[in-house]
């Protein structure tokens, strides 16, 4: 799939993806490295460009929490529970992350929200002084963290006590080894007279320091060519931030602590079992999830209660949870086959089978909700991501064409669409179209206004008329009917229309009329496989790609045309050189 090239090149910048898979082998993105440039249907490689300096990250809300926990848990065993019961409420009120990126409602990820507001740091300094508080007012915790020199009487042990405490703390709050000087700092913190409450102020000055908050990364040794190697405890909070969203386990702790992550078959081994782990999961649905859920889809019960709405779900009743039930189906698939039964990417894409461990989106499928065993087979018309309830569903009477057709060619295809004009929707509202179905209503909007038609009728419509097939609640259907408001009685019927000529890549002239055929052109372009390398890229940088990391989106590119499993893939991230290095290049 990838034609080498004497050539230098740049990162290609077509109308689609931008932006390489990066193996221990070739082109791992180490410094000074000299090797043929390269490129792929969306990417190209120039070995020695390297990215622009990374931004200092702040951890994502999610990763703070389950840093915090995990933190207090390794220090406090027996008594973490108590004193997160106690700060759980001022950690539920710290604002949440936002999608962000280029078009954060398509394929947006909250781990790129780098916003910082008063409210962040006030409540994280908030959070610590409560730490803070429920242990050191506490014998048995204040004991079990700092020993039982912390609350005796004896004031002649209190240097030493206090001393050891940070020692013990520091780094694993820290995340990193602390120096004689650190020690220093966080003792200081104190009053000279130790008291109890001391202990409090050291944790909770720890707990809102930088280093907790954020991802500080220094580097070790001498830059080349702006890149510095991580250090051996940065690199294990990479990978476990990054698999576990959450701080290095005690194996991975005490290999950083030796240097042993510096050994190849070492590292290997560590991304082998944390990938292996339960809580990778959780991280890959956050993935998926992000990657895939349409922002412009609301509740799918808003409707219920209306005449049209009723009558047109029928026996159907969406509840609140529905939407979050389709959701879970798209995490699930996408757990399914990079973890359980790891399959290509083409494998995923093209899935036949249904992820709903729910009854309500299984009944929507007409299948059983997958409780163990194979996934249930789908009907043969359902094939693939783009027949999945969660990207056809309107949570209205009618389907929503215009919608999908963004959706995919912006998240699936990456593939750039201008926004529309100030007064869309007021257009939109006045438009009178010919028929009766959802098609009709997508053209007549097309064609109200001059500027808006290019883009609709080759870029959007088209797309999103191959999947009418299924209702606005993304169940198969064959025609289309309309409702009274009023009374809910059908006031017309039509068949509906899936033929299109959904121009993929921009210069395909071929009609397609089923999702099969458009699933099968859309792997044809490659345009898939280049957007999921570019939204795991960013998912595991929490940054945007530049052309410094083509070598690594062209090699995952290649790797997901070649049908490597997902698996695979994603471990492959972990295992390039520029993951193990830090770009101080301006």
């Amino acid at each position: 799939m990838i034609r080498r090239l004497a050539l230098g090149m740049v990162l290609l910048a077509p109308a689609g993806c931008i932006g390489s898979l990066g193996g221990d082998d070739d082109n791992t993105g180490k410094p000074g490295e000299e090797e043929v440039t390269y490129e792929t249907s969306a990417f190209a490689c120039k070995p020695g460009l390297q990215p622009t300096e990374l931004p200092l990250r702040r951890l994502s809300n999610q990763q703070y929490r389950r840093a915090m926990t995990d933190t207090l848990r390794a220090l406090l065993p027996s008594e973490a529970d108590g004193v997160l019961s106690e700060v759980q409420n001022r950690v539920d009120a710290l604002p949440r992350d936002k999608r962000s990126g280029p078009d954060p409602k398509y394929g947006g990820f909250r781990r790129l929200d780098q916003a910082i507001f008063q409210e962040t740091v006030s409540g994280s300094y908030e959070v610590g002084s409560l730490i803070g508080s429920a242990v050191a007012t506490s014998d048995t915790r204040l004991q079990e963290i700092a020993g039982a020199c912390a609350t005796d009487a004896d004031a002649s042990n209190d240097a030493a006590c206090l001393e050891a405490f940070v020692e013990k703390v520091a780094p694993r709050i820290l995340r990193r080894a602390v120096s004689a000087e650190d020690v220093a700092f966080y003792v200081a913190v104190a009053d000279s007279t130790l008291e109890r409450e001391d202990y409090g102020d050291v944790l909770n000055v720890l707990f809102s320091a930088p280093d907790f908050l954020y991802f500080v990364e220094q580097g070790s040794g001498e830059p080349v060519d702006g890149v510095l190697t991580l250090t051996s405890h940065e690199l294990a909070n990479r990978l476990s931030f990054h698999f576990w969203q959450t701080v290095p386990d005690d194996e991975l702790w005490a290999l950083a602590d030796a240097g042993s992550l510096s050994d190849e078959a070492v590292y290997k081994a560590q991304v082998e079992r944390l990938f292996a782990d339960a809580r990778t999961q959780q991280a890959l649905d956050e993935f998926y999830g992000d990657w895939l859920d349409p922002q412009h889809l609301g509740a799918l019960d808003a409707g219920v209660g209306s005449p049209d709405y009723d009558a047109f779900a029928g026996e159907f009743s969406p509840s609140s949870d529905t939407r979050a039930h389709m959701l879970n189906e798209i995490e699930r698939m996408g757990r399914y086959y990079s973890v359980e039964a790891p399959g290509s990417f083409d494998e995923f894409f093209l899935s036949d089978r249904s992820f709903a461990e729910h009854d309500d989106v299984a009944a929507i499928y007409g299948v059983s909700a997958w409780t163990e065993g194979d996934p249930p087979a789908l009907p043969a018309e359902r094939q693939g991501l783009t027949t999945r309830a969660l990207l056809l569903a309107s949570g209205s009477v009618s389907t929503h064409p215009i919608m999908k057709g963004v959706f995919l060619r912006k998240a699936i295809l990456c593939d750039e669409v201008g926004a529309p004009p100030a007064d869309a929707m007021a257009v939109a509202d006045g438009v009178q179209p010919s028929g009766i179905t959802s098609r009709d209503k997508a053209v007549a909007i097309s064609e109200a206004r001059a500027d808006c038609a290019a883009c609709h009728e080759t870029l959007i419509n088209p797309l999103g008329f191959v999947t009418e097939n299924f209702d606005a609640l993304g169940r198969l259907r064959s025609s289309e009917s309309v409702y009274d408001k009023t009374t809910g009685e059908v006031i017309g019927t039509a068949a509906v229309d899936t033929s299109a000529t959904p121009r993929v890549t921009f210069d395909d002239e071929r009609e397609a009329s089923t999702a099969a055929q458009l699933n099968s052109y859309m792997l044809e372009s490659e345009k898939p496989q280049a957007c999921f390398a570019r939204r795991y890229f960013r998912f595991t940088f929490g940054r945007e790609e530049d052309a410094g990391d083509g070598c690594l989106l062209a090699d995952t590119h290649e790797a997901l045309l070649d049908g490597g499993d997902l698996g695979s893939v994603l471990r492959s991230m972990a295992l390039a050189g520029q993951f193990k290095n830090k770009s101080f290049t301006p």
